[in-house]
């Protein structure tokens, strides 16, 4: 029995030593020592629009491919009345808020002297291009009220793609070669349905409601996505600092993503760049 007990403590003290590796110490000492440093922000000057909606246009497939772009774009039901400029500055201004709630000092839309003497843990993040993409997404359902009764619903709604592409550039640090990061989002229709059986017909109906996307809902969805982006910053800033602190010859296997609400360090469970 003692001897069971006795396994048992060791098994749960190397599970203890294995969750304190040197990712997660190193983690804990960026925060610790309050490690954000500072930030330059540049934004792009308009957006890349893009619309895949096919218009019934007789014939359209034979159109040369620049005509099909400007009809699809002119036909398109939210990029066409999308203003670049609301768009970028919700994005910017609500990024700019989250990166200082997160410790840093942003520098956007001001003088970067003071920015080129900031230390080593500074960067600058060129958001080199925002796309944005329309096109119809299919949705399905599908019910079963007896074993001999299967019905199945299939709808188009409209989705949207919000793609970045940001450039990592460390600021006094001629040995960090500049990153390219990828992300994309997708917001769609709110969309809300359901089979209705009519037992007096035995027959089923399909009940639903379509939210459509507008631009209003693409302007609020730019300022959610950059406080997102604050966040996925600061990971993968956090991250670099590990990487580059690892001791000579330790493989790198876990990263970190910090919980600022209830200040916690988790495991990050997937990647929101793609490093280009």
């Amino acid at each position: 029995m003692y001897k069971g007990i006795y396994n048992l403590f060791i098994l749960l003290l190397a599970m203890v030593l294995l969750s304190c590796g040197p990712e997660r110490r190193l983690a804990q000492k960026y925060l610790k020592e309050n490690k954000p440093g500072a930030i330059l922000l540049i934004a792009p000057d308009f957006l890349y629009k893009n619309s895949y909606k096919i218009p019934y246009i007789k014939n359209f497939e034979t159109l040369p491919q620049e005509k099909k772009d400007s009809i699809a774009y002119f036909t398109s039901d939210v990029l066409q009345y999308t203003q670049d400029s609301i768009y970028i500055k919700n994005f910017m201004q609500s990024l700019t808020r989250g990166l200082k709630y997160f410790g840093f000092s942003v520098y956007f839309n001001q003088p970067a002297d003071e920015f080129l003497n900031k230390g080593y843990e500074s960067y600058i993040l060129n958001f080199v291009q925002i796309q944005l993409e329309e096109y119809f997404d299919s949705i399905s359902d599908e019910s079963s009220y007896d074993s001999e009764s299967q019905n199945y619903m299939s709808l188009f709604v409209t989705a949207m793609n919000l793609n970045n592409w940001i450039e990592v550039t460390k600021l006094n640090h001629e040995q960090y070669k500049p990153k390219l990061l990828y992300s994309s989002q997708t917001i769609t229709d709110d969309f809300n349905g359901n089979f209705v059986y009519y037992p007096l017909t035995g027959k089923f109906d399909y009940d639903y409601v379509i939210d459509s996307l507008n631009v209003d809902k693409l302007y609020t969805a730019s300022s959610e996505l950059g406080y997102k982006h604050a966040q996925w910053i600061f990971d993968y800033i956090l991250n670099d600092y590990i990487k580059r602190n690892m001791p000579p010859g330790v493989a790198y296997d876990q990263r970190f993503t910090y919980d600022f609400k209830n200040k916690m360090l988790k495991r990050l469970k997937w990647q929101p760049f793609q490093e280009m």
